[in-house]
């Protein structure tokens, strides 16, 4: 999943805990389009165990679908 996306557009963006992940879908040409998707993607996220700590919808170009998020905590 943690591909190249470079299309410019509506994407969801879901941030996952444990394992601690950033997740690009999309895209979508509407805010509500990809409002109207959102469900299903988290739907999927949860069967698959992630446990979901922030949602939003953005007009960006995400440079990967998927992002591992490394913390420095010491």
């Amino acid at each position: 999943m943690n591909q190249k996306t470079e299309e410019f557009g509506w994407w969801i963006k879901i941030v996952t805990d444990a394992p601690l992940y950033i997740y690009y879908f999309g895209t979508f040409e509407s805010y509500s389009e990809a409002l109207k998707n959102q469900s299903g993607y988290i739907e999927d996220l949860k069967e698959e165990g992630n446990k979901i700590l922030n949602i939003g919808i953005q007009k960006c170009q995400p440079k990967k679908s998927m992002i591992a998020v490394t913390s420095s905590r010491t």
